[in-house]
């Protein structure tokens, strides 16, 4: 989950900085939700508010599957 959340920022240039703000998500603890090699348990609520803030459903960032899909074709789509 941890990765999914990092790619969505990566792949919309976003900060965790922005998305602690975004979401109301201390930046101390999001920091440790993220973290590459051994992130935190991330809360129901705090998932809610990162996937809300990200504009991502919550099942694409549980299933990096489906994430990966969703990658796909936003990048297929010409720009609006």
């Amino acid at each position: 989950m941890a990765r999914s959340i990092r790619a969505v920022l990566a792949d919309e240039r976003l900060t965790q900085e922005w998305l602690a703000e975004a979401s109301g998500i201390p930046m101390r603890t999001l920091a440790r939700r993220l973290h590459v090699r051994q992130p935190s348990a991330m809360s129901i609520e705090e998932l809610a508010r990162i996937s809300a803030a990200l504009d991502v459903d919550i099942a694409d960032l549980l299933d990096e599957r489906r994430l990966s899909a969703r990658r796909l074709r936003s990048r297929s789509q010409p720009p609006t």
